[in-house]
């Protein structure tokens, strides 16, 4: 079952019992229009076989609440059973979001009444029964979700419940469903909460466990959503079903004391109230000229406590962020899920999807195939090695410049280059082994095992990972041994895993195994 261990100081995420990274796109839920469920249940099916040739492992899949439970107390889940079906047609896992409210954009419970209503129809339609939030001016809003108050989550929670009862029953022993995202960048008014007095819910119920807490205004609504939200949830569906379970927040900082773009995003404190969230990822949005130590910046605030810091939405456009970031985040941060939003949406850079309506590949489509393409065959000692002295990732610091140099990598001397569009992974698993992994990029190691006789037992071979086996498949691109010099050289132009050893029996370097 997918599942994440820990290992020394890391936790690693498992599928199929090796260690694994998740590598998707999310797919959009507007086409999925209210009252008519049935019939624009398919509209999104072309991206499936188009995410496959794209290289990706899986796909990242919103389902609403409102899908699921059309009238209180009756549940329909044929669109999550549509999305297991067609995932597993076209060779492909899922990543399953909870969106029971949504906080893009205004409101949570509703955006409008189409193709963004999130809780179902009679919850949107009994304010009486199910409160709503208020603002500081003394403005109720509709849209709005009390936390303060428990009938709306106990009814979520009871939806939730037989959601995760439904994946357990559809998929236990296939393991089709990786993992859950819980509600989306959690908020109570949505983009409003910009303005100080939608920082918290100020109904008469929250002004009195505004006073018992004695916090600010933004820990508090953390503290409040978390505690009397987002705990019940989790803690509810975690023990119908224990998937992997996580929340995703807004890349930016309000105030110097908040991790997170809005009111309440609050990194430790949903760690701290909710033991069945397995992490907390950031949706991370930069510009095209973004330099590696910028993005590193936003990702180092969300290394708090037992965080597994991911990339849980980013640029989905033609732009150069997507192949460095990704790279850059699975190995530094051992992110257990890379997911630009969307497949075939362009954001931040409109007009320019990685997939045309047609299902066509375009754009950025090509360097996201290269990317994915690349991590792919060698996920697994990828992920295992990841955040460890044993791995590094080398991307041009800044986009469109080429980018060489020299680090040392387990205490071996590793001299590298990369191309302006290139990216490049290393791991040096064992003493006289190295895996190199990218395109339009290449290392060379200085050894003792370049040189006559020594050198009749350094190999390249190029392959791939059948979970923790290599699978050759053929010889490298190019591959040199300079005895004068007294060096290894490997160079990778289109994407693809290369395992070089430099052991000889007389080697010093030469690994037990």
């Amino acid at each position: 079952m997918p599942h994440i261990e820990q290992i020394d100081d890391r936790r690693v995420l498992f599928v199929d019992g090796v260690p694994s990274t998740v590598l998707t796109v999310e797919i959009p839920w507007k086409q999925s229009v209210f009252g008519r469920y049935g019939e624009t249940m398919s509209g999104y099916d072309y991206l499936y076989p188009a995410a496959r040739a794209l290289e990706l492992n899986a796909l990242k899949v919103p389902v609403k609440w409102s899908q699921v439970e059309p009238e209180e107390g009756r549940y329909d889940f044929s669109y999550v059973d549509h999305a297991i079906n067609t995932a597993r047609a076209n060779e492909l896992r899922l990543v399953l979001g909870w969106f029971g409210h949504y906080a893009s954009g205004d409101g949570s419970i509703y955006r409008n009444l189409t193709t963004e209503l999130f809780a179902p129809m009679y919850i949107v339609e009994d304010a009486e029964r199910y409160p709503r939030a208020e603002d500081a001016t003394g403005v109720v809003h509709h849209n709005a979700a009390s936390y303060a108050e428990s009938p709306i989550v106990d009814r979520e929670c009871a939806a939730f419940a037989a959601f995760m009862r439904h994946i357990r029953d559809r998929d236990e022993g296939e393991f089709t469903v990786l993992m859950i995202q819980v509600e989306n960048e959690i908020a109570t008014f949505g983009l409003l909460r910009q303005e100080r007095s939608m920082w918290r819910d100020h109904c008469e119920a929250a002004n009195a466990l505004f006073g018992e807490w004695g916090e600010d205004e933004l820990s508090f609504s953390a503290r409040l959503m978390a505690r009397r939200w987002i705990r019940p949830l989790t803690d509810t569906g975690k023990a119908v079903y224990p998937l992997p379970f996580f929340c995703n927040f807004v890349g930016g900082k309000l105030a110097d004391h908040i991790v997170g773009g809005s009111p309440g995003e609050d990194v430790s404190i949903y760690l701290q109230e909710c033991p069945s969230l397995d992490f907390i990822g950031l949706n991370l949005y930069v510009e095209n000229d973004v330099t590696v130590s910028d993005f590193r910046q936003d990702l180092d605030r969300y290394r708090i406590g037992r965080n597994m810091v991911s990339v849980t939405e980013t640029n989905s456009d033609a732009g150069p962020v997507l192949p460095r970031l990704c790279f850059d985040a699975i190995a530094r941060y051992a992110s257990p899920i890379i997911a630009p939003w969307a497949l075939n949406i362009s954001y931040p850079t409109p007009h320019k999807p990685y997939v045309l309506s047609d299902g066509t590949p375009a754009n950025g489509a090509e360097a996201l195939r290269e990317t994915y393409g690349a991590i792919a065959p060698a996920a697994a000692p990828i992920a295992a090695f990841a955040a460890t002295d044993r791995l590094v990732a080398i991307v041009p610091p800044r986009p469109g410049k080429p980018h060489s140099g020299v680090l040392d990598l387990a205490g071996s001397e590793v001299r590298f280059s990369v191309a302006a569009d290139g990216r490049l992974i290393v791991i040096r698993p064992s003493a006289g082994e190295f895996l190199v992994v990218g395109c339009r990029a290449g290392i060379t190691v200085p050894t003792p095992a370049a040189r006559w006789p020594a050198c009749r037992e350094v190999s390249a071979e190029r392959g791939r990972y059948d979970g923790t086996e290599f699978v050759p498949t053929g010889e490298p691109e190019w591959f040199a041994l300079d005895q004068t010099a007294s060096t290894v050289s490997v160079s990778l132009s289109d994407p693809a895993v290369v395992r070089l050893r430099l052991y000889s029996a007389s080697d010093s370097e030469r690994p037990s195994s």
